[in-house]
């Protein structure tokens, strides 16, 4: 990929969808063709700042990773249900408890995960 574009979500959309590097056009005309030279020996050419974007990447996911590996069992069926669209109430049911636990696992989600909300506490928890 050679782009002008260097917000992550183009970024990460272009190496999802198979790009083998990213190369900003400022690079200027040299540091083109010897990514280009790079690509056709195999490699994988990145601009630095990119590089650095992705690297970064992967420290968030790690750290997420940990994150959500300190979720018990119930708070892990409790967000999974919560990512199905699922009301505290309706929780309670499928769970057969009360809605006061169902509050309690909740919020000792949100601690673990360092969130405020269910919308963040699903997204961390399904890694995006």
């Amino acid at each position: 990929m050679c782009t002008s574009y260097e917000d992550d979500d183009k970024i990460f959309q272009s190496l999802e969808a198979g790009a083998s590097g990213y190369i900003l056009k400022t690079e200027g005309p040299a540091k083109i063709i010897g990514a280009l030279d790079e690509l056709f020996e195999g490699g994988s050419p990145m601009s630095s700042s990119i590089a650095r974007k992705v690297v970064a990447s992967f420290s968030k996911m790690e750290s997420q990773n940990k994150l959500t590996e300190s979720l018990t069992g119930r708070e892990r069926e409790i967000l999974e249900l919560l990512a199905k669209g699922q009301m505290n109430k309706e929780v309670a049911a499928v769970l057969e408890i009360s809605v006061g636990t169902v509050r309690k696992h909740i919020q000792n989600i949100y601690e673990k995960l360092h969130v405020n909300t269910r919308v963040e506490a699903v997204n961390v928890y399904l890694k995006r």
